[in-house]
């Protein structure tokens, strides 16, 4: 079973980072992880493999999945659920300078709602709902068109594109130097399908950014944030993060695109905003259509979020030198 990973976590060595590092300072975790590298694991071959109890595995465990290292899931066995251990996250890297993230690497941050679309042109089936209902009708575009759709929190469709205005009244370009954006979505499928492709497209100011394959359309468990009078099938998605710089597009540190960000921006139409557009077309198989969540629904109760990312403090300093 494929689980979702972070690539990497940023540590800074101070008190909130402690339950990480005594989660590693014990050869039977590091172990646990070596293990977990290689493939998933029950409580009981975990136990098997290190020659130690299942009591003191789950233990063991149990702070690993409190560091965030390590997480689980239970699957139907031969004797009741089994829980199944995973590692959750690819990388570790520690910050020692503890105003690092402030001094040197300040953003500005916009929050665009996922009914604040500006354009789209979509097939069904498809559909909008709210934290307390379905929006209009199911399965009639013209829905998307609403005016008082802003308490939308859901959206799917089977084909076409939808399209974001992202306002740069507070931004300074001239500074920034990466741009990241996090969206939650997966696959549409009627119901839900665990194992439904969909490659899904990003553009902003009309430049391809790239593509990812989304692996399924999730309704296997409930959604943390999904409304209990909920029953069409959809229940949440993956968190996907794109990171655009002068090297190109990173979709959770695998690089999908090559087209540098200055050029991305040269291609605004507009000073004031940029777009940001996401569709999904029938081809090679992978027609899955598409599931937009935001906030109050799925496992992550946000909006879709921009990052404009500052140059460097000390090399803005360098420059100023070499002057």
């Amino acid at each position: 079973m494929n689980h979702e990973k972070k690539e990497i976590v940023y540590l800074k060595a101070d008190e909130q980072s402690l339950l990480f590092f005594q989660a590693l300072a014990n050869k039977n975790r590091l172990d646990i992880i070596r293990l977990l590298k290689k493939n998933e694991a029950s409580i009981t071959e975990l136990s098997q493999a290190l020659g130690l109890s299942t009591a003191l595995i789950t233990k063991h465990v149990q702070l690993l999945e409190e560091a965030g290292i390590v997480k689980s899931y239970t699957n139907p066995g031969k004797r009741g659920l089994k829980k199944l251990c995973y590692l959750a996250l690819n990388e570790a890297q520690i910050i020692f300078n503890n105003d690092y993230q402030e001094v040197t690497r300040s953003f500005e941050e916009v929050e665009i709602p996922i009914s604040a679309y500006s354009d789209y042109d979509i097939t069904a089936p498809c559909g909008l709902a709210t934290e307390d209902k379905v929006f209009g009708n199911i399965d009639n575009p013209r829905y998307f068109s609403a005016v008082n759709r802003y308490s939308v929190s859901l959206l799917w469709f089977s084909s076409g594109y939808i399209t974001y205005p992202i306002p740069l009244m507070d931004v300074d370009l001239d500074r920034t130097e990466e741009i990241e954006i996090s969206l939650e979505l997966c696959s549409e499928h009627p119901g839900f399908n665990s194992s439904w492709k969909s490659d899904i497209q990003f553009q902003m100011n009309g430049i391809n950014l790239g593509m990812w394959t989304s692996p399924a359309d999730f309704g296997d468990r409930k959604g943390r944030y999904t409304p209990a009078w909920w029953t069409l099938g959809t229940e949440y998605g993956l968190l996907k993060t794109l990171l655009i710089n002068e090297e190109g597009t990173f979709m959770d540190g695998t690089q999908i695109g090559t087209i540098p960000l200055s050029k991305i921006l040269e291609n605004r139409k507009d000073k004031d905003q940029l777009t940001f557009t996401i569709s999904t077309y029938p081809k090679d198989g992978h027609y899955g259509g598409i599931n937009l969540f935001g906030r109050h629904f799925g496992d992550y109760n946000q909006p879709i979020i921009f990052r404009f990312y500052y140059r460097r403090a000390n090399l803005q300093k360098t420059v100023q030198n070499k002057g």
